[in-house]
């Protein structure tokens, strides 16, 4: 009976702020370090909510262990829209298959709220490389077969996952380099220590069009209006890369149990924002596309994902540490 009766009040509370959400500031968390595109979308829609649910919005960086220490952190929440998880599509899709003890399961201990947003990627290369399309990189990668160096933003970060795909897809050989995140792998592209990266177009597009590095493909998307002489994977006969086969997103979570009232609230005023053309403008010149759409959607979108990755990391043999 005691048990059933501390049940009922904390039904009764989490009613009474759904009724009355937002009560307090409301904490979005972002599992990966400051500086990157989530966190863009994180304080771009931070300062946007704030104004229009009546309560300050803030950002918190709570990186480490490949997203995974923040997210646990929101699955721990009180279930009462006050706080949620800024994710990265690995978090949902690749590191349950990589992680034998998650502490969370990413389909169950969490309600989706809103897709904010997608992005397009690059293969880019050290100006060294003789190479100038992807078919003449695999013809090179098979004549020395681990020779080439690529680098990522750590093991099993997606980067690493999506070499480590296109090494199957293509039949090639090529040695992995990971460092401690997306700039410094960048770092080490202009450099020469390193010789490729798939990596967001937003972290590399300048040092493209400054002549530091230069791009073989895109992929996630059949063109990059910046790039136009850049043709696809699929177009240079690589196939399965594309936002179907392996969507790459950004999303809004909130702990499973969450009232549909705030995850209600939270999704159309984070539609407003992103429909914004102040607020869309700036996020596109990052080469972050604003998507929105549904709660259920953006579940289905995290079901599909988790199926799709969990077959390239299964096809791979990639681990994490």
């Amino acid at each position: 009976m005691k048990r059933l009766a501390l049940l009922a009040l904390a039904l009764a509370a989490f009613q009474a702020a759904a009724q009355t959400y937002p009560s307090k500031t409301v904490r979005f968390v972002n599992p990966f370090p400051p500086g990157g595109p989530l966190d863009l979308l994180g304080r771009v829609l931070s300062e946007r909510l704030g104004t229009a649910l009546g309560k300050p919005v803030i950002v918190d960086n709570k990186s480490g262990a490949a997203g995974n220490i923040g997210a646990a952190e929101v699955a721990r929440a009180a279930p009462d829209g006050h706080t949620a998880l800024l994710t990265l599509f690995s978090i949902v899709t690749s590191n349950p298959h990589l992680y034998d003890k998650l502490p969370f399961d990413p389909l169950k201990d969490f309600a989706p709220v809103i897709t904010l947003a997608g992005s397009d990627s690059v293969l880019i290369a050290h100006p060294s490389v003789p190479a100038q399309s992807v078919r003449e990189l695999v013809a090179s990668a098979r004549s020395n077969p681990g020779r080439i160096n690529y680098a990522s933003a750590g093991k099993a970060s997606p980067g690493h996952l999506t070499a480590e795909y296109f090494s199957r897809q293509a039949g090639v050989q090529l040695t992995h380099v990971p460092y401690k995140g997306n700039a410094e792998a960048i770092r080490s592209v202009l450099a020469g220590e390193t010789q490729l990266m798939f990596t967001p177009t937003t972290g590399a597009l300048a040092q493209v069009q400054a002549g530091k590095l230069k791009a073989l493909a895109v992929y996630l998307a059949d063109r990059v209006p910046e790039l136009p002489n850049v043709a696809s994977l699929d177009a240079q006969g690589v196939k399965g890369f594309d936002q179907k086969s392996l969507p790459f997103w950004y999303g809004l979570l909130v702990p499973a149990g969450t009232p549909r009232e705030p995850i209600e609230r939270l999704n159309a005023e984070a539609l407003k924002v992103l429909k914004d053309p102040q607020i869309a403008n700036t996020l596109r010149a990052a080469r972050i596309f604003p998507i929105g759409g549904t709660p259920e959607e953006f579940g289905m979108l995290m079901r599909e994902g988790h199926a799709a990755w969990g077959k390239v990391i299964r096809e791979t043999g990639v681990k994490s540490e």
